[in-house]
């Protein structure tokens, strides 16, 4: 009898031991799930916190990034290269040759903008010298008598009259082109 006793107690105390491990092993199973749990919140709850902390330093909401009040773009056709003087649609229209750049620009702005005020004016264009489109044209001496883009050149401030795509008037300088303009 004491062997079967002794069996018993063995077979007890292994039971007991298995269940113990099986409940080691289930608390463990469950912590490890516990992490991975409280740090996919701790995760989410950063980014949640970033993205308030975002809005409220910003002040600003995605409906702020749309323009409510939307300017209508204007095409401006009156600068011209100096590649495009022959090719105009107009039947007789004016081209002005000057460098943007310079000082006394203003008054050739000027000059453009009264023009146009005018009542039965010609259209009016420009072309600004100091464009690196433009440089083709510039040259020591004026040719007065060119018939196409290849022949054009432009010795200052100019100013040319176009009839069916040909030169009719050439005038050169600040004060006569200012007298042409003015009459």
């Amino acid at each position: 009898m004491a062997k079967t006793t002794k069996k018993k107690k063995i077979n007890k105390t292994n039971k007991n031991a298995h269940t113990k491990k099986e409940v080691l092993n289930n608390i463990e199973n469950d912590h490890s799930i516990s992490k991975v749990i409280k740090c996919i919140v701790s995760v989410l709850a950063i980014f949640g916190i970033m993205y308030l902390l975002t809005v409220l330093i910003l002040k600003k909401s995605s409906t702020d990034y749309i323009t409510k009040d939307v300017e209508k773009t204007t095409i401006q056709y009156s600068e011209i290269l100096a590649g495009t003087s022959f090719d105009k649609k107009d039947n007789e229209y004016l081209v002005i040759y000057y460098d943007l750049k310079e000082d006394d620009n203003s008054i050739y702005q000027t000059l453009l903008s009264d023009y146009e005020a005018k009542d039965n004016h010609l259209p009016i264009y420009y072309v600004d010298l100091s464009n690196s489109m433009n440089k083709s044209v510039i040259s020591t001496e004026s040719n007065k008598e060119a018939n196409s883009v290849a022949e054009l050149q432009i010795n200052g401030p100019t100013l040319i009259k176009f009839s069916n795509h040909k030169i009719i008037e050439y005038i050169e300088g600040k004060e006569d082109i200012s007298n042409y303009l003015n009459n």
